[in-house]
């Protein structure tokens, strides 16, 4: 008796994923992270130190709640940003 032809495909297919030849692994490439020591830490401290500019959004008075936000958006005619997400922040779900 015959195996069907579906079935041949099948054993066929797992066969190449088993025994086909696997891709090479990249070459390491030789480290070149940047020295911090006693001599380079002020210059790395000031170079990672955010920005006045980069901070400008602790500034802005964030409201938990939407409806308090919508009152006062009323009051001052102001826009309203409203911030919604479902899962990880990161994207991990």
């Amino acid at each position: 008796m015959r195996p069907p032809a579906r079935m041949k495909t099948l054993c066929t297919l797992l066969l190449f994923l088993l025994l086909g030849s696997p891709t090479p692994a990249p070459s390491a490439a030789p480290c070149d992270a940047p020295l911090l020591d006693e001599t380079t830490f002020e210059h790395w401290r000031d170079y990672l130190k955010p920005a006045e500019g980069e901070l400008r959004w602790q500034g802005i008075s964030w409201r938990g709640q939407f409806w308090e936000g919508m009152e006062e958006a009323t009051e001052k005619d102001l826009p309203v940003l409203l911030w919604a997400m479902n899962g990880h922040p990161l994207g991990c779900t």
